[in-house]
């Protein structure tokens, strides 16, 4: 029961401030954008069985990753216009 005592909680603050980083990093831009070349090669491997030359499995990955890709920018962009017009 002493342990409880001797660890001290960091404030509120920093606490936010950590939160804030960690945020920040997890919605920046390239790191979704990775993400998105993740799930498209995933999603390129459960469709190998339809697409069955490896010229048809690139273009269903780039057509999948660019798909993808464009509706993260659209969405961010969309999202960003509303907060701009929220601050007003």
């Amino acid at each position: 029961m002493q342990m409880r005592f001797l660890y001290k909680r960091q404030s509120i603050g920093e606490l936010e401030e950590d939160l804030a980083q960690v945020w920040q990093v997890m919605s920046s831009g390239w790191l979704v954008l990775i993400d998105l070349l993740f799930y498209s090669f995933i999603l390129t491997l459960l469709t190998s069985p339809v697409t069955f030359t490896v010229t048809r499995m690139t273009g269903t990955f780039i057509i999948i990753y660019f798909s993808l890709a464009c509706l993260f920018l659209l969405i961010r962009k969309a999202a960003k216009g509303k907060d701009a017009d929220h601050i007003r």
